[in-house]
């Protein structure tokens, strides 16, 4: 195991597309499992395994390298019909992709495997069998020529012939360095067909010409005397490549394919026995001068380059890995949309020309005749600027989402392990993985959905042979769907297993003492299924390094209700449990539409978005219930409850005080309340800072406001004030 410095952004960014991209081969795969004839799905899968594979080789992950080239291989043969893709290969594959993404996580926390681990040797040994169990005989020779041809084919099509006439000048010289003189007809004759070029180059197969891309160390340096060494050709490869790199990062797609042509066969012509000497370097610097000349800036604005002194040009045996990763920490970063960029930047020059307008105003004050005609022009500015204030605020908070995709996409291979130790097949279906939520957000629900995951593979769907006794079908189905309202996320986790048995739970309830007896007895179904949430309460039977220790959901409502949400079941018998998941989505800063009112002599915000009506209430439609004001509104029982009283500002309500009051009927997802309030101010837009570590034990509050003037007024949270009522 060696360890890996994060400083490369070259390393960092392939670390994290390739995970992006790894996430939909299961889904991929799977369509061509379904349908042989999608041929774009098996070759979206070998593309983004053969990158993986080549860049791989670039930053001197060699585990990585020789697991994907693996992979990579069987692919080939299931793409080339030289293999047909069944549902045991179908699900070792998608093994064997969970097992990449576990390798670059490995990196991405700072450590590799130099080689590859028992557990992946036998994984890849097991891919191998059922590939040959899928295979038929077949001519190794003709499928090689087939796959030659197909190649060449390709190549042609992208203008393959320019880049193979860069080939042949490389090759001429070299013989010409040899004291050979060389033959045109046997020149034309070798670079003349792509398929023999490419025959050349399939050699190369088992040493990916990437692994020669270096860092530029300089500009095609060379000893001043004696024979150009074998140290040194392959110093000059690893140049080769550097340029071919700084052309793909720049952008110049059609020099990088001249340059990398031109790597394969002076790789080739270094392994051969013509002797290189130093008359013809200057040639070969002549060849690709144009190249040098168009990237020389770019050259010097990426990196440093320094004239090696007597240090010995690197051997090809030498790991790139090693050299190519400058120490420096990692930022922390957020995909991006481009979109979301456009448009912050269409905001921020709204603003500047807002600004100008201002300024003209403030040159026209001095002469202006008339006051009331720039008291009504400022008037008309300030709407405008109060519409983009408000449109560069979304477009910020916009610049922090990130797809929820990023979460939810590792519960497939999760689910699939847990499957596959526990004896049971499980059938993973993501929905609304495109959803944006706050980066934040993503790391307050990885760990509760961790729980719920675990859970119901181990608990909920049963094992092949249960499922067919019951009438349905051996693979369990998990539905994992995501969506947003304006203020929460709302993920469902549904399944398709045995259900909760309300009369298990009860009876374990009681075996266990969670609760008195007879109030478990005299429990509704939906109340007893409630209490799996119970600290210290679990049904398993025996305790497995899954779940069973009665630890799992009582976490995830703590965790979940720690962030202000909220988790709901429902379950049926034999037909399955949805398990829904509400959390508010919050941000450092956030303007909102409110209502002011007052309480004694404070002031305090309502959230529009809680509010039903405003309206006043004579004291003699307050009745007491249960021991509880309560009130009838439009035809609805509610709660009434006193503003102040819930702000500890007085310690009782006293109704006597006036025959009508103010008041606002506040809702939320848990009920609604008639809250009465001493005043009610009007309308306000406020900049709410949710203060969470200042006010993370008084959840009635749900942030500060800043009020014109640099007053302070205190947000109300409905749902915990309406929560406060309902759990009375």
């Amino acid at each position: 195991m060696s360890t890996i410095d994060h400083t490369d952004e070259l390393l960092l960014a392939f670390i994290d597309e390739s995970i992006h991209s790894i996430h939909g081969l299961a889904d991929q795969i799977t369509s061509f499992l379904q349908n042989s004839s999608n041929a774009d799905a098996i070759n979206g899968v070998f593309r983004t395994i053969h990158s993986i594979k080549g860049n791989a080789g670039f930053f001197g992950l060699s585990a990585i390298k020789k697991f994907a080239h693996a992979v990579e291989n069987t692919l080939d043969d299931i793409r080339n019909q030289k293999l047909s893709l069944n549902e045991e290969l179908n699900r070792v594959l998608i093994e064997a992709f969970d097992k990449l993404n576990a390798l670059l996580e490995q990196v991405e926390r700072g450590s590799q495997q130099d080689e590859l681990a028992a557990d992946e040797i036998k994984l890849l040994e097991r891919i191998s069998e059922l590939a040959a169990e899928a295979s038929g005989s077949y001519s190794d020779e003709g499928l090689l020529l087939q796959e030659l041809r197909e190649l060449a084919e390709e190549m042609n099509a992208a203008g393959f012939p320019e880049s193979l006439r860069w080939s042949e000048k490389i090759a001429d010289l070299v013989r010409c360095s040899s004291g050979e003189q060389p033959d045109e007809t046997q020149t034309s004759e070798k670079t003349a067909s792509p398929e023999d070029i490419l025959t050349q180059a399939f050699m190369l197969d088992g040493e990916d010409v990437s692994q020669f891309i270096h860092l530029v160390a300089s500009a095609f340096q060379w000893p001043t005397s004696g024979q150009w060494e074998d140290t040194h050709s392959c110093s000059v490869m690893d140049r080769l490549g550097d340029l071919s790199m700084i052309c793909r990062v720049k952008g110049s797609a059609g020099d990088h394919r001249k340059i990398e042509a031109a790597i394969k066969d002076f790789k080739t012509l270094y392994e051969s026995p013509i002797g290189v000497d130093q008359g013809l370097i200057s040639v070969i610097w002549d060849q690709v001068a144009a190249v040098l000349n168009r990237f020389h800036q770019v050259e010097e604005q990426t990196v440093a380059v320094s004239p090696p002194a007597s240090a010995p040009a690197p051997s090809p045996e030498a790991k790139p890995a090693e050299a190519a990763h400058p120490n420096v920490k990692r930022s922390r970063s957020i995909r991006v949309n481009e979109n979301h960029l456009d448009r912050f930047l269409d905001d921020v020059s709204g603003l500047f020309i807002t600004c100008e307008r201002l300024k003209d105003v403030q040159s026209r004050m001095a002469d202006a005749e008339s006051i009331a005609e720039l008291v009504e022009e400022l008037r008309q500015i300030n709407v405008t600027f109060s519409t983009q204030a408000n449109e560069l605020q979304k477009s910020v908070v916009s610049l922090r989402k990130v797809p929820i995709g990023s979460l939810l996409s590792k519960f497939p291979p999760m689910a699939r392990k847990l499957a596959t130790d526990l004896n049971k097949k499980i059938d993973v279906h993501i929905e609304g993985d495109e959803v944006e939520v706050d980066k934040s957000l993503i790391e307050d629900l990885d760990s509760p959905l961790t729980h719920m995951i675990r859970n119901v593979a181990d608990h909920a769907i049963e094992k092949p042979e249960d499922r067919i006794a019951r009438g349905v079908s051996e693979s369990g189905n998990l539905w994992i769907k995501a969506e947003t309202t304006r203020t929460h996320v709302v993920l469902t986790i549904r399944d398709d297993g045995r259900g909760i048995d309300p009369a298990r739970i009860r009876q374990k309830a009681i075996d266990k003492q969670v609760l008195p007896p007879e109030q478990i007895l005299a429990m509704s179904d939906a109340e007893v299924i409630d209490l799996i949430f119970h600290p210290g309460f679990s049904t398993a039977e025996q305790i497995t390094d899954v779940s069973g220790r009665g630890v799992g959901m009582d976490v995830v409502r703590t965790t979940i209700r720690d962030h202000d949400g909220d988790i709901q079941v429902t379950s049926a018998v034999n037909q399955g449990t949805t398990f829904t998941v509400e959390i508010p989505i919050r941000q450092a800063v956030l303007v909102i539409d409110g209502l002011l009112v007052g309480a004694e002599t404070e002031q305090f915000v309502l959230p529009f978005e809680n509010i039903r009506e405003v309206l006043e209430v004579d004291i003699d439609e307050i009745k007491t219930c249960h021991g509880l004001p309560m009130t009838v509104i439009r035809g609805q029982t509610v709660s009434v409850l006193s503003l102040a009283e819930q702000m500890e500002l007085a310690s009782e309500t006293n109704y006597q005080s006036k025959q009508r009051h103010p008041a606002v009927l506040v809702a939320s997802k848990k009920g609604a309340a008639c809250l009465l309030v001493d005043r009610v101010i009007g309308k306000r837009k406020v900049v709410v800072n949710d203060m969470q570590n200042v006010l993370e034990n008084c959840r009635r509050i749900g942030g500060v406001a800043q009020m014109g003037g640099g007053r302070l007024a205190l947000v109300v949270s409905v749902p915990e004030i309406v929560k406060s009522m309902v759990d009375f």
